[in-house]
């Protein structure tokens, strides 16, 4: 027994060293992003035949070569378990996988970012809609053309007392309060609060004049920016812009703001065609390095949730082996054959897991260095994961002889159910976005047949 738990646990170490090697790959060389997406599509082909051929195939050929009615209901019922463990598996990696990205584990992952800053993104412009909705020279501009305004508008955050602008100052931008309160103080004009949804700035640009007041935050306030360049260019862009910028011009006095009554069901509605053109008008977008460090400094514990992520994707592969490695050398033995080193390694699973960790570390490691962890942090994660999957492989086969055949059946199970879910939901979105969707089903094609190829050796 003390003999099988090594070779597992060498074995593990064995699927798991591309990660090292990946991640040492990623942090070094600048691979361009379409060949990681042929790499991430080829590991997911190789894991998807991996984890077919060595555990799901088992049980369903027991099912189909049964020929007793005790041997039938056996390879039935081991049927249904490998099914419930599927379903489990599939459920436990979900839950915790958002258990773990609420802490910033999404972070390993580019397809994981996309979501989640599409997620972010898209409440934000939600929120800026309803705030520019109410405003003369934004409520006139057509749901279609709103996208124009809205990628331009960019968050500044202000603390209490923090200047905007002052008295004098050249105009460069105007600023729409997304949330908190601004004080207006000038010697023309009374001194007024502006509160959300509210505009300031936009008359110095209009007439090319320097800002007649000082303006200050009156306490935590973020401002939506749009810079006088970009202010002139949608003047050009959109003829209802330009026509709703002059007639503000003609009708506000001072500070007094002229809001454009509406009611609130077709702000609403106003709202909600804007978000359609918007949906219809562009794609997903990859996030700024800006986005990835706000995103990762938002998290204290980033790096120990990526690296719990992670784990969460190689634990259940990693007992598996030991499984597998102990369920072959039970049937040898059975058979009165010796087992041996080679004659117990399931090979394909192996190769499978070694051909998916690769490029899996490979990006990852170059998105965590991006949001500024060292390379020596980086390289240590991965390869604190190659020891504890094959520590992972020497549990499974240390349990392998204390448990049930149809405890096993539904440990695979699990394992199967996690991978798969895996897969789907981040190896292979990963791979789409990054590189031709074409290229990437030929990837798959390619890792999944490359996969097989070593049931040869077995």
């Amino acid at each position: 027994m003390s003999t099988l738990v090594y070779w597992a646990f060498f074995s593990g170490g064995i699927a798991a060293f591309s990660l090292t090697l990946g991640s040492l790959v990623g942090l070094t060389l600048r691979i361009p992003s379409y060949i990681i997406g042929i790499l991430a599509a080829f590991g997911a082909g190789a894991l998807l035949s991996a984890l077919a051929i060595e555990l799901v195939a088992p049980t369903v050929e027991h099912l189909v070569t049964a020929e007793t009615a005790q041997e039938i209901n056996e390879s039935k019922h081991s049927f249904f378990v490998l099914i419930g463990g599927c379903i489990v598996g599939g459920l436990l990696f979900v839950l915790l996988d958002q258990l773990i990205g609420q802490g910033g584990g999404y972070l390993r992952k580019t397809a994981y970012i996309i979501s989640k800053s599409a997620i972010k993104k898209e409440k934000f412009f939600r929120e800026t809609l309803e705030d520019i909705c109410s405003i003369p020279m934004f409520a006139s501009v057509s749901p279609e053309d709103i996208e124009a305004i809205l990628v331009r508008l960019k968050p500044r955050l202000y603390n209490e007392g923090d200047k905007v602008f002052s008295r004098g100052d050249t105009a460069q931008a105007m600023f729409i309060v997304h949330y908190g309160k601004l004080a207006v103080e000038s010697p023309d004009h009374r001194d007024i609060e502006l509160e959300k949804g509210s505009i300031v700035g936009e008359m110095a640009l209009l007439n090319n004049t320097k800002r007649p007041s000082n303006v200050r935050a009156l306490e935590k306030t973020e401002l939506l920016v749009l810079s006088a360049d970009d202010f002139h260019e949608l003047r050009q862009m959109i003829p209802e812009f330009d026509e709703a910028v002059k007639k503000l011009a003609t009708e506000r006095h001072e500070e007094n703001i002229a809001f454009l009554e509406q009611d609130s069901q077709e702000r609403k509605n106003w709202t909600n065609q804007a978000m359609k053109a918007i949906s219809l008008g562009t794609g997903q977008q990859l996030p700024t390095r800006t986005d990835l460090q706000k995103d990762h400094d938002s998290h204290s514990h980033a790096a120990m949730a990526i690296w719990l992520g992670i784990a969460l994707d190689a634990i259940p592969e990693s007992i598996v082996i030991g499984i597998a490695i102990f369920g072959t050398a039970a049937a040898q033995a059975a058979n009165g054959i010796e087992p041996t080193f080679l004659s117990v390694l399931p090979y394909t699973f192996i190769a499978g897991l070694f051909l998916s960790n690769f490029p899996e570390a490979l990006s990852s490691s170059a998105q965590m260095q991006k949001q500024g962890m060292s390379f020596v942090r980086v390289l240590s994660l991965w390869s604190s994961l190659v020891i504890l999957t094959a520590v992972g492989a020497a549990l499974g086969a240390y349990i392998g002889d204390s448990i049930s055949h149809g405890s096993l059946v539904f440990i695979e199970g699990i394992a199967a159910g996690a991978m798969l879910t895996m897969i789907c939901s981040a190896m292979l979105p990963e791979a789409s976005h990054l590189s031709d969707n074409n290229l990437v089903g030929l990837s798959t094609l390619g890792g999944f047949i490359c996969s097989i190829m070593f049931k040869l050796l077995e």
